[in-house]
């Protein structure tokens, strides 16, 4: 398999339309910080829907994947996703959205409190699947409670 036909996999836009989505939730809240100032109760309440439509677009990705990927598989294809939207929004939305650079501390609490954001809000996304009972394991535990039924009493199905 070579890079370029594991980068166009049928399920990657999905993943760079998540990280698109995030960058774009970040990058929105960049720019409404600029008209409004961050002391002001606007600029405060600007900031706290920029994080909660970063926490739902994970929250989307942890439920798409919950939905369609097995556990296993989960991990390993969000983490990228949420590496690289963390680092976009931190060293590079900044340079777009033309406000304040973050000094270094800056840079380094943001990220962890982007990357932390993100990896909760997809865990909440996928236990919300595994709650509801339709992710991959719980429909392979309904499937087969069906079968052993159809197998202990077959005229009654």
């Amino acid at each position: 398999m070579t890079l370029l036909s594991r980068l166009l996999m049928p399920h990657w836009p999905s993943i760079y339309g998540f990280a698109l989505g995030l960058i774009v939730a970040n990058l929105a809240g960049r720019f409404a910080s600029t008209k409004w100032s961050e002391g002001t109760a606007v600029g405060d309440l600007v900031g706290v829907f920029t994080f909660g439509a970063m926490a739902a677009v994970a929250i989307a990705a942890g439920i798409w994947w919950g939905v369609r990927r097995r556990r296993q598989e989960i991990t390993g294809e969000l983490l990228p996703i949420f590496v690289v939207a963390t680092l976009f929004t931190v060293l590079v939305n900044p340079l777009i959205a033309r406000v304040d650079y973050p000094s270094l501390e800056g840079v380094f609490s943001q990220t962890l409190i982007y990357f932390a954001l993100l990896a909760l809000s997809g865990w909440v996304g996928y236990l919300i699947v595994m709650a509801l009972g339709v992710d991959m394991y719980g429909r392979e535990l309904k499937a087969t409670r069906i079968a052993w039924e159809r197998k202990a009493n077959p005229k009654a199905a």
